[in-house]
């Protein structure tokens, strides 16, 4: 590739050796590093490349081998400039359209997120935002070790985060904690809690005191796992406490409330043929409309996309091009057959227990009836699920009693 490009931006010709000796012609400038490239026989004549620096040299190679050469292409930059020498205001947008593109280039264009997964892109972006890191700042401006130790601080339950500029673009990959049970070394205090009404199926401790077992009956904040341990004396009494962040991976059977409601009567879109395009330009926070006009549906959707432009795959550009796309529609009004509405209250039901799964909720047992209405449809009751239980909250710290620390100095 770069090779290529150098022989553009120095030009090269495509010429026709003929005439004596052009075999000798050819060893000749092999003999005196000339390169040529792309070397064909036709017809007792040869057709090759080289540079103009090297046509320059073949003068005395032609007289002394007796042959002639024709120029037959030419290619490369000096000959587009020679070309089209005379049109002074392309030359000029060329050198406007470089200057503006070095001059974006300066600027962030892009802030990607990834590996975030309890919170959406733009709560993160807010929080960049409200610390100065946005859409359209410089990039000298912008320290990737600070962004860094800033999205450390302010989350908890990221542990691990990098910044990195490319092109135009911030991009910021982070590593979530979602697991109570691990902890960083230097961790505060602290017990796991109930964050419901449960029962203990399986428990499993790695620092800190369980105050459970398996098949306890727990309320919503009872404590699981105390973060303080219990160092006796001798003679069997507390002689002080050791305090600890807990960790414990802890399941429980608890009840999953579900409750949902629609109504027997709906109405359906039916979409006809008619359609219309509307497009626009977003420059910054300014927008443009390319193409609009009066909308004369009644009833339409909007679908909108929206595509940053882009040169390659990390230089990214502040203009954003949107493209509606306006759907007419004829509305009607129906009613669910019973069959019909025991269909949509399943996938509803369906929809529910799937995301429960994704999160990892083993369910055990279902008692979600289904009722139908006059005038509506209702889902409810629960779902007997397993899953991990338990949130951290500070761990209180005692002082021991000043006669049991006297009793074991005396001893």
């Amino acid at each position: 590739m770069l090779i290529n490009l150098m022989k553009f931006i120095r030009g090269y010709l495509k010429i026709q050796v003929y005439g004596f000796s052009p075999e000798r012609f050819i060893n000749l400038c092999s003999n005196r590093n000339i390169l040529i490239w792309g070397l064909e026989n036709q017809n007792h004549q040869y057709e090759m490349f080289l540079s103009v620096r090297d046509f320059k040299k073949l003068k005395p190679i032609l007289k002394k081998t007796n042959t002639k050469l024709k120029i037959t292409e030419r290619h490369g930059l000096p000959f587009f400039l020679y070309k089209y020498r005379k049109r002074k205001m392309f030359f000029g947008g060329i050198i406007l359209f470089s200057i503006i593109l070095y001059i974006l280039s300066l600027f962030i264009w892009d802030i990607d997120v990834s590996g975030n997964y309890s919170r959406t892109d733009n709560v993160i972006l807010d929080f960049l935002s409200q610390n100065d890191v946005y859409h359209g700042m410089l990039k000298k401006q912008i320290s990737c070790e600070q962004i860094e130790q800033m999205i450390r601080s302010e989350y908890d339950d990221i542990i691990w985060a990098s910044a990195q500029i490319k092109g135009t673009r911030l991009l910021i990959r982070v590593q979530e904690n979602t697991d109570v049970g691990m902890i960083t070394e230097n961790a505060t205090p602290s017990d796991i809690i109930a964050t419901k009404d449960c029962i203990i199926t399986s428990i499993i401790t790695r620092k800190g005191t369980p105050m459970v077992t398996q098949g306890s009956v727990v309320k919503k904040g009872d404590v699981l796992v105390s973060g303080r341990v219990d160092v006796y004396n001798d003679n069997g009494e507390i002689a002080d406490y050791q305090y600890y962040a807990a960790d414990a991976d802890i399941y429980a059977k608890t009840l999953e409330e579900y409750n949902e409601e629609f109504d027997i009567k709906y109405t359906s879109k039916n979409y006809t043929e008619n359609e219309k395009l509307r497009f626009y330009l977003r420059i910054l926070n300014k927008k443009i409309n390319i193409r609009s006009g009066k909308i004369s549906y009644n009833e339409y959707d909007m679908i909108t996309n929206e595509s940053q432009l882009k040169i390659g795959n990390n230089f990214y550009l502040p203009f954003i091009l949107g493209k509606v796309q306006i759907k007419e529609y004829v509305s009607t009004t129906s009613t669910y057959t019973k069959d019909e509405a025991i269909a949509r209250g399943n996938k509803m039901l369906k929809e529910f227990c799937e995301i429960l799964i994704e999160k990892g909720v083993q369910i055990v047992e279902n008692n979600v009836k289904i009722h139908i209405g006059k005038k509506s449809c209702k889902i409810d009751g629960f779902l007997v699920v397993i899953e991990k239980i338990g949130k951290r909250v500070d761990t209180e710290i005692l002082s021991i009693p000043e006669e049991r620390t006297n009793t074991d100095e005396l001893e």
